[in-house]
């Protein structure tokens, strides 16, 4: 039975470093991560629809509107457009202002 103190030790410290590890390398999921991945997805979702409303427009509209690049003018043009066709949901007076700003990037065709 010598064996036992050493064993426990072994067996309580092993449980230690797994639990750190799995926190540090993200092998487990905290319900603060889950609410941030399930916001993201919900903001980008929201941010695709904007996209298509505001794409279909443009193929619309006889002037065909260039929307890539970094100058401010082109900034300006994208988030006007991401403004005018993000949707607010309901019981919302405007849209979120994330889903505004996420739209705007992805009008850009040269990446955000």
């Amino acid at each position: 039975m010598k064996w036992l103190p050493n064993f426990l030790f072994g067996v309580m410290a092993g449980g230690v470093i797994v639990t750190l590890l799995g926190f540090t390398n993200d092998w487990v999921v905290t319900s603060e991560k889950n609410q941030q991945q399930v916001s993201d997805a919900f903001i980008d979702a929201q941010a695709q629809i904007c996209q298509s409303l505001a794409q279909e427009h443009l193929r619309e509209t006889p002037e065909k509107e260039k929307l890539a690049g970094y100058q401010s003018d082109v900034r300006e043009l994208r988030d006007k457009l991401a403004k005018e066709f993000a949707v607010p949901l309901p019981g919302e007076k405007a849209p979120d202002a994330l889903v505004v700003t996420a739209c705007a990037q992805k009008l850009n065709p040269d990446g955000a």
